[in-house]
């Protein structure tokens, strides 16, 4: 059996997005994205979310209202895999894409919230005048937590970092060994969406694009997922039928990075 690695987002008067926003960012780690079409359907949203909160009777009246109108515009179908540019163009995503469509919301119309990232998932903490409030991206009904009881649940069972694999039981996965439970910041999300291009990359077969995409991502964020493929990806290279001038330039580029590290699986 083969083993596989599993990873681990008009009428209306346009809002400017800010200057270097990270919107731009996201899209540069995104393939074939329509650039101009993404950030016209962001800002026409985002004009219409800033009106909205200007009129609202709380931060979590508005952020709820924000997060349902989200799913029922942008985040439609959940689908592993899928990249940021799909979520504006059919309205498939996951918990990074979807994070990561959330981080540029909040950027834009200035709530303070965290990234959090664990083995096997991301989620966002927002700060608002009402306290704070964890945001499962994936989870449409029930992610929008704001009970102190259910946010400490929730963040004492995501410390465990638990593969749930409930949706594909015939697939084998790695596991982590390392512990990951942190806080990244908004443009490292660039780095973590060229990873998860690199982990499909490494599921087809295609080293050669595998090693390309682990060096964009390394450069956005380099992390302990990127070090543990890069082990897997030489090994794979090694007992591959590509010719050995192909295998020695591939060797050369993952030689800088390459450590002896245990094996993560990612979600």
């Amino acid at each position: 059996m083969k083993r596989r690695l599993i990873l681990f987002l008009l009428s209306v008067p346009l809002l400017a997005l800010s200057q270097g926003s990270l919107l731009s960012t996201l899209i540069q780690a995104a393939p074939h994205s329509n650039i101009e079409i993404i950030h016209t359907k962001m800002s026409c949203f985002l004009s219409q979310q800033k009106d909205k909160m200007a009129n609202a009777k709380s931060d979590l009246k508005f952020l709820k209202s924000l997060v349902n109108e989200s799913h029922k515009k942008f985040l439609r179908s959940y689908q592993p895999y899928s990249q940021f540019n799909e979520l504006f163009e059919n309205g498939k995503y996951d918990c990074l894409t979807g994070t990561s469509f959330f981080s540029v919301l909040f950027d834009e119309l200035h709530f303070p919230y965290k990234i959090i990232e664990t083995n096997y998932h991301i989620f966002l903490l927002i700060e608002t005048k009402q306290g704070q409030v964890l945001l499962e991206t994936t989870d449409r009904y029930f992610g929008f937590k704001t009970s102190l009881a259910e946010i400490e649940k929730c963040l004492s069972q995501y410390r465990e970092n638990l593969l749930i694999n409930s949706s594909s039981k015939n697939i084998p996965y790695y596991t982590y060994q390392a512990d990951l439970f942190h806080e990244v910041k908004g443009r490292q999300l660039g780095g973590l969406l060229y990873f998860n291009q690199a982990v499909v990359s490494f599921n087809k077969r295609d080293w050669v694009s595998c090693v390309d995409l682990l060096e964009k991502a390394r450069g956005l964020y380099d992390n302990p997922r990127v070090a543990e493929l890069t082990n897997i990806l030489s090994v794979a290279i090694a007992k591959s039928d590509l010719t050995q001038k192909v295998k020695q330039e591939l060797f050369i580029s993952l030689s800088k990075y390459s450590q002896t590290s245990p094996v993560i699986a990612i979600r």
